[in-house]
């Protein structure tokens, strides 16, 4: 699929969804990583660029996987449009949580617009995939072991990129599951089993169904601040042994105080190994 067809099908989903008419995709980036289909640069669109970035292996996919996932950009594109903040920071936030959430719920649903899911077995839906049509149950089981992998491998790494890959894949999922009339339970199954059950979590989902965005703002960045907290600690930890630093005290760094904390204990540290 070339660009001109890209932009084919960009122009029947503008037209469909009251966007404007200028605007076109001006290029096609065969550049997501591995686990991603394709993605959005927000300074791209700022700067009036409408690029997709798409997974190397786009060529290869089946035609309605691969409308499947055109889609979903557009919705971006959409989300991006639509948007209505000032601030930079809320509408990288807005565009990484809302707009993720939002755009796999819609897409999904447009491929299922003539079913009725609470009546319809999971596991007899076939859904376009890379190669081969996929059931639903694969599609939220898959997108459950890429949450959980990605938050294992930050808490391993302490990584924040890895944090960010953990978010990001949630809100597939939670856009996912937001489709089902039992999704409080498939939510609490899904946070229990990759370690997420948290208030602000359970709190941040039903925030993004009820499209209250100044929630998921505040929710979005408590999350944030909270991961980095991990990240801090545990890069404290690494370089400082219990003898220098113990448990009680490394439970009263934040990101407030960690300057202070990193010369008082590096002091230390010299006056030990004097």
């Amino acid at each position: 699929m070339n660009l001109r067809q890209i932009n084919e099908l960009w122009n029947e989903y503008k037209e469909k969804y009251d966007l404007p008419k200028d605007v076109q995709i001006s290029a096609v980036q065969y550049d997501a990583e591995k686990y991603i289909e394709g993605f959005f640069n927000i300074l791209e669109l700022l700067d009036g660029k409408y690029i997709l970035h798409l997974n190397p292996r786009f060529h290869l996919y089946s035609d309605s996987y691969a409308r499947f996932i055109l889609f979903h950009e557009f919705t971006h594109f959409y989300d991006f449009i639509n948007s209505s903040f000032d601030e930079t920071e809320d509408l990288f936030i807005y565009m990484n949580a809302y707009s993720e959430f939002h755009a796999c719920r819609v897409t999904l649903a447009r491929f299922m617009e003539r079913l009725t899911l609470k009546t319809v077995h999971i596991d007899k839906i076939q859904l376009p995939g890379p190669f081969n049509e996929i059931s639903i149950r694969h599609l939220l089981e898959e997108g459950l072991w890429r949450v959980k992998v990605c938050f294992e491998q930050f808490l391993e790494t302490l990584e924040p990129n890895d944090f960010v890959m953990t978010f990001r894949q949630l809100m597939y999922l939670l856009g996912y599951i937001s489709l089902f009339e039992n999704d409080d339970v498939l939510l609490e199954q899904t946070l229990q089993f990759a370690h997420l059950d948290t208030d602000d979590f359970f709190a941040l989902y039903h925030a993004l169904k009820e499209i209250d965005y100044d929630e998921i703002l505040r929710l979005t960045r408590k999350i944030y601040n909270s991961a980095f907290l991990i990240y801090l600690r545990g890069f404290f930890r690494r370089n400082y042994d219990k003898r220098i630093l113990p448990d009680d005290e490394l439970e009263n760094i934040t990101a407030d105080n960690c300057d202070e904390y990193k010369a008082i204990l590096d002091k230390r540290q010299q006056e030990v190994a004097a």
